[in-house]
């Protein structure tokens, strides 16, 4: 299948969502949208993933709204919708929620809860990565599916065609490297923000993968039917 992919800054790509593509089968269509912010056209999208990137869902640049308005119109024609960090926070202004600044910046590896049994396959808690100082209040009609102490929504599911996460399964040695290269000013001295060092001798917890590639093929299977 083919699986248009919205990338808001090359230092923030697919990473492990590529190497689920490449053992799948799929092919992926990326819109670079920091060299043209033009939106595809929904009736051409069967899947879509929106990956995450340093601007915020309330700046008031018209790309922003008009990737929402791709978003609500692919959620109502109950087409699969994945999103990442930026992403998540995108679907969820999409469905009326609101994003706002978080009390903390969370960034680097830190513990998450599952705090519902709507996927059975995902154990009860798991270290991920985190880049983020901004949140999303849940979306009306959507079923919460992680958080922690930081941040109360760390992903949810909506309808069973779309889910949103707060942080990133994705993350691959490479692909966080180049986060921090790219992005290494938004580290402070915050409590839950691990030094560059502690990132990076970081071990990469091998249920991110199994779970990312399990969720995806979840949402794949809707979009069969």
């Amino acid at each position: 299948m083919m699986i248009d992919v919205l990338q808001h800054v090359p230092f923030e790509d697919l990473a492990a969502i590529y190497d689920w593509g490449e053992v799948r089968g799929h092919t992926f269509r990326v819109h670079q949208l920091y060299k043209s912010a033009i939106m595809p056209a929904a009736k051409d999208i069967h899947f879509l993933i929106v990956l995450g990137g340093p601007m915020s869902s309330n700046d008031p640049e018209q790309w922003l709204e008009d990737e929402r308005i791709l978003i609500r119109q692919l959620i109502d024609d109950q087409k699969p919708v994945f999103g990442i960090c930026l992403g998540a926070q995108q679907i969820a202004k999409a469905l009326g929620a609101s994003v706002f600044q978080g009390r903390q910046k969370e960034v680097g590896w830190h513990p998450i809860q599952t705090v519902s049994n709507h996927f059975s396959f995902i154990p009860s808690e798991m270290t991920v990565f985190h880049w983020h100082g901004e949140q999303f209040t849940l979306p009306e009609g959507a079923i919460r599916l992680f958080g922690n102490e930081v941040c109360r929504n760390q992903g949810f599911s909506y309808k069973d065609h779309c889910i949103g996460l707060q942080f990133h399964f994705e993350t691959t040695k490479e692909s966080m490297h180049k986060l921090i290269s790219h992005d290494r000013d938004y580290l402070d001295d915050g409590p839950f923000v691990q030094s560059e060092q502690a990132m990076k001798t970081a071990k990469l917890p091998p249920e991110n993968k199994e779970v990312l590639f399990q969720l995806l093929d979840y949402l794949l299977k809707k979009e069969i039917k």
